[in-house]
């Protein structure tokens, strides 16, 4: 699970920036975390609100480029550079200053903290923690500027030395040494990208295969998440089309996976069944089958799925639904965490009883005048307890929202 991620100078993020999934208060919630050894429990969900152009989705893209840094650094960054950073670029001297990634997160039960701070040409520094029984294990460092660059804890067992020799100066250790089969690293490295699940209900195409595939796998699943839906579908249907030659002959041993799928969802109807294309279903259809697989996969392996607007061609309903269930622990038994960013005010809104939304699990972001966005949660304002949050939002009581001119009215002369 997700603790904390630290971001500096990247994109809009000029300043660091802090999203924080530790839970602020208990309100005798039962859907929160225990971190074992320490007085504190960890969010299931949390959501991100501001204007357009604010940066909502710059968070979850530093939080993006730092798993692609780890997955891909040492295999596919060029060797010559540069690090295909995006620094902040609305002043000269951010543009050349280093930009800075760091993550708390719960592997097994233990705390570990890594991060690495980078420029355009190279790693300056790298660290990895863990925190056992609360005490603090340093697994390794790395500061470019040392005459000796790299330490190692005496806790890393493995070819440490070897693996040094073998990460270049513009990719992560902890890449290479996944690279290299280090077994002790190889979760830390996995957490990272395996574990965190990025997209966007809107743009389809990659999660939609990842639907298709567990359609393939685990159809009772996929089916009964589009019936939970209410979207009057009562069965999907997977066939293949086969691939053929340039002479229209088939390739009966060439079939290609998710590509070449054809999907038939049956609607009930007073006559006989009808059966349409995913192309001819709606585009809130559309959005909420790409959803099930990869929600239905990290439901069932854990991890961290990041939603980029979420209310995009979704109905609020459905928003409301996938919130539920990864709140619900017995739906989310593996504690998978779901972070969003949206401008979809109904989310805010709470009954008498219990909100969909706490305090602590909303966040805003606003940009001050020199174009650098700020990240800050709710529970800043301190809020009443049933205070009306879609409101106060709305009214601007929590700032995130744009201030509109009223655009001037030409008279034809």
């Amino acid at each position: 699970m997700l603790i904390r991620f630290r971001v500096s100078n990247f994109r809009s993020l000029r300043d660091e920036q802090e999203l924080s999934m530790v839970a602020a208060f208990r309100d005798g919630r039962d859907n929160l975390v225990a971190l074992e050894g320490l007085d504190a429990d960890l969010l299931r969900v949390a959501g991100i609100y501001g204007a357009n152009a604010a940066g909502k989705s710059n968070v979850l893209e530093a939080l993006k480029f730092m798993r692609d840094a780890v997955s891909e650094s040492h295999r596919t960054w060029p060797p010559e550079g540069p690090i295909p950073r995006e620094p902040f670029l609305l002043d000269q001297a951010s543009s050349e200053e280093p930009s800075s990634f760091e993550a708390d997160f719960l592997l097994d039960g233990v705390r570990f903290q890594y991060g690495f701070k980078l420029d355009s040409e190279k790693i300056l520094e790298e660290w990895l923690f863990s925190y056992p029984n609360r005490r603090r294990q340093i697994w390794f460092t790395r500061e470019a500027s040392a005459t000796e660059p790299f330490s190692f804890g005496r806790q890393l067992k493995g070819r440490n030395r070897t693996i040094e020799s073998l990460t270049r100066a513009n990719s992560l250790f902890l890449s290479a040494a996944a690279g290299n089969a280090h077994e002790a690293l190889l979760g830390v490295y996995s957490w990272f990208s395996s574990n965190l699940v990025f997209g966007n209900p809107a743009r389809q195409g990659y999660w939609t295969l990842s639907t298709v595939r567990m359609l393939e796998n685990k159809p009772s699943e996929v089916i009964e998440f589009i019936r939970a839906a209410d979207l009057g579908i009562n069965n999907i249907k997977l066939g293949k089309k086969p691939v053929r030659d340039r002479k229209g002959r088939t390739l009966e041993s060439n079939w290609a996976e998710g590509a070449n799928s054809v999907l038939e969802f049956q609607h009930q109807t007073k006559g006989s069944p009808v059966s349409l294309a995913l192309s001819e279903e709606s585009r809130g259809t559309q959005a909420w089958f790409s959803l099930a697989g990869p929600v239905l996969g990290i439901l069932d392996r854990g991890g961290v799925l990041c939603i980029d607007e979420l209310d995009s061609s979704l109905h609020p309903l459905l928003a409301i639904e996938l919130i539920r269930i990864f709140q619900d622990p017995k739906r989310n038994p593996k504690n998978a965490q779901l972070i969003f960013n949206t401008h979809d005010t109904n989310l805010l809104s709470s009954p008498s009883e219990a909100p969909l939304l706490y305090r602590d699990q909303i966040w805003f972001v606003e940009k001050d005048d020199e174009g650098a966005t700020h990240l800050y949660p709710l529970t800043d304002f301190k809020p009443r307890k049933f205070e009306n949050l879609e409101r106060g939002y709305l009214q601007g009581r929590y700032g995130a929202i744009p201030f509109i001119e009223p655009i001037p009215v030409t008279e034809d002369a």
